[in-house]
């Protein structure tokens, strides 16, 4: 047997030895994405481990501030991926006070103008299921005393108001609804919120709202949380 031929019968013999390699590794597991302010910030990580090994979780580093910019910036955030589930959760800034006017920076007519553009938006060049969370309660004592804010910036009537609009619109588009609201009431508003601010959510708070979340999520997919 010459060099080369035996340089060959050893190459056949490694390449029978090596475990066969499916044809399609394709990671299997559904992708979700996680769009939403800094409350979805705060819970994302708790959701991840709460989902893992049975759903990829993906979410954009910076924050989606409020619907305009959410609704604005969907594309690029979707760009490239086939998600199949995206679960949003934007409003608190949208109701976010003028230190001036003392009015919410968009008006419950420019908030659902948004909401029904962005449901519209994501209702044709994805199949993806819809869920949108309705806002967490904030605490405006809270706020007034804490030292990052030093004011009220949101208010519980704002929430009120906003949300309904958001349950409205949700239902008319068809759009799962996630009510982080009244999860939070049920819970006691004590075990959410970080005591400093009155809106952030405490660590207890990240793992009970990101827990909630997950389990929407997996009953959605039909998967087990």
């Amino acid at each position: 047997m010459t060099i080369r031929s035996h340089l060959w019968f050893v190459l056949v013999l490694i390449g029978l030895s090596l475990p066969a390699v499916a044809a399609d590794s394709k990671d299997d597991r559904p992708l979700v994405v996680l769009l939403g302010d800094s409350i979805r910030m705060n819970y994302q990580q708790s959701v991840r481990e709460a989902l893992a090994g049975k759903a990829e979780v993906w979410s954009p580093k910076e924050n989606c501030r409020h619907t305009f910019f959410t609704l604005e910036n969907l594309e690029g955030w979707l760009k490239s991926r086939s998600p199949d589930l995206i679960h949003i959760n934007v409003e608190l800034r949208d109701i976010f006070l003028n230190a001036k006017t003392d009015k919410p920076r968009h008006t419950l007519t420019a908030y659902e103008k948004n909401l029904r553009a962005m449901f519209n938006k994501l209702d044709g060049p994805t199949e993806a299921k819809v869920i949108f969370a309705i806002a967490t309660a904030v605490d405006e004592k809270l706020q007034a005393a804490s030292k990052s804010y030093r004011r009220v910036v949101r208010r519980n009537k704002h929430v009120r108001s906003y949300n309904a609009v958001a349950r409205r619109v949700a239902k008319e588009s068809k759009v799962t609804v996630n009510d982080l609201n009244a999860f939070m009431v049920n819970a006691g508003p004590e075990k959410i919120f970080r005591p400093t601010d009155g809106i952030q959510l405490s660590p207890s708070g990240c793992k009970l709202i990101g827990n909630k979340v997950a389990r929407v999520i997996a009953s959605k997919l039909s998967i087990q949380p």
